[in-house]
């Protein structure tokens, strides 16, 4: 794991809470960065394919402050740490790893994650990773194959999703995140042109 990308407070808070959500994986941008080392990112997004009481959880994790709630679902901060933890049903496809006392996704799980996410609404972040695991790990189809190995029973529309891969007008007022010296030399006009560029090798990946 790439220890780098994670500000000491996280990894702290981590070592304080890692013993009580072990029913939880680490995934989200962090989980990925994790992996790849291509920027900096300190929110945890923990999910669960199990599910869990929210009152149940706010008591063990004892977070400074709650952000919201509801079923399955809980945001908050926690010495200056943003997180979160969502029951999650669609099952992981790939071996997770460990690190710091916590069950971390796969990076192919991530990536595919990120792609729904693009889907729905996303944010330059999401733009940027996918666009790192394509430079980094691993090529275009593998990357859709991946996407749809992990979704192929959740009846998402495709054509939706191809779009979204090209839409950008959400994230263009958003922060570029703090990248490290594998990603350093790229740009926000350079991710937007890939995925410009490469529109009909997605549909190609995404339809065959």
């Amino acid at each position: 794991m790439q220890n780098q990308v994670v500000p000491a407070r996280t990894k702290s808070l981590l070592k304080h809470i890692a013993g009580d959500i072990n029913q939880f994986y680490l995934a989200g941008g962090t989980g990925l960065a994790l992996q790849l080392g291509h920027r900096i990112s300190e929110d945890l997004d923990f999910f669960s394919e199990k599910t869990f009481e929210t009152e149940d959880l706010v008591s063990l994790v004892d977070p400074d402050k709650i952000i919201s709630t509801r079923p399955g679902a809980l945001n908050c901060i926690k010495e200056g740490v943003k997180l979160s933890f969502l029951f999650y049903e669609i099952p992981l496809c790939f071996q997770v790893h460990f690190w710091e006392g916590v069950n971390v996704a796969a990076w192919q799980d991530v990536v595919a994650e990120k792609i729904k996410t693009i889907s729905q609404r996303g944010a330059k972040k999401d733009f940027w990773d996918v666009y790192a695991v394509i430079k980094l790990c691993a090529s275009l189809e593998l990357v859709s194959d991946f996407f749809l190995k992990r979704f192929e029973n959740s009846r998402l529309n495709l054509y939706h999703v191809l779009k979204s891969l090209v839409y950008f007008e959400d994230a263009e007022n958003e922060p570029d995140p703090i990248l490290l010296p594998e990603m350093k030399s790229t740009n926000w006009s350079q991710v937007k042109h890939f995925f410009e560029k490469n529109v009909k090798n997605f549909e190609k990946a995404l339809f065959r």
